[in-house]
């Protein structure tokens, strides 16, 4: 069976992910080939979102009246990164917020992880910015709105299969991280 990604972006109201808490998730699974589901969703944060958060992702307060909390949406994240590996532009962030977010919960996330921009400065050394919206562009990839967690998750998949065409399947394989089973105290 061919490995399986579930790339995921998260749009938080810090950029410490150890203090921000989810605004915005999404996720699309791919299997190297074609895309299998798709998922977005905003999240009420249970706390205030700074201005600087809401020009940077457009999200308002407003926007995030009806939104579920995070525990409503915790399950069709582990649904979506079960038994695939989790694939983000910058892992660690959207990993340690997730584990928080989840911690907080009390539920356990422990997906294989796959980095592009990890991969990125392995891949294209010399680069100035390794940014997703500065390496898609350098590649010729759409972006669409920045700091948009489904455009962001759309763009990071463009950027994984590019990294797959370009540099083939194996090397791109051997940046997974294997699942770690320490959870951060919430």
């Amino acid at each position: 069976m061919p490995v399986q990604f579930a790339i995921i972006d998260v749009e938080t109201t810090h950029g410490d992910p150890q203090k921000g808490r989810i605004i915005e998730a999404a996720t699309v699974v791919h299997d190297g080939v074609q895309e299998l589901d798709r998922w977005n969703t905003l999240v009420r944060p249970r706390t205030e979102i700074p201005p600087f958060i809401q020009r940077l992702t457009g999200i308002t307060p407003l926007m995030l009246e009806g939104a579920p909390l995070f525990p409503a949406v915790a399950r069709s994240l582990q649904l979506a990164t079960a038994g695939r590996v989790m694939v983000a532009h910058n892992v660690r962030y959207d990993m340690t917020v997730l584990q928080y977010e989840f911690a907080r919960s009390g539920l356990p996330f422990h997906p294989d992880t796959l980095c592009t921009e990890r991969l990125c400065r392995q891949l294209m050394p010399g680069r100035f910015y390794y940014n997703l919206a500065s390496v898609c562009r350098y590649v010729g990839i759409s972006t669409g709105h920045r700091h948009r967690a489904a455009h962001d998750a759309q763009a990071t998949l463009s950027l994984l299969l590019h990294l797959i065409d370009e540099h083939g399947h194996d090397r791109v394989m051997s940046a997974v991280v294997p699942a770690v089973q320490a959870v951060p105290v919430a």
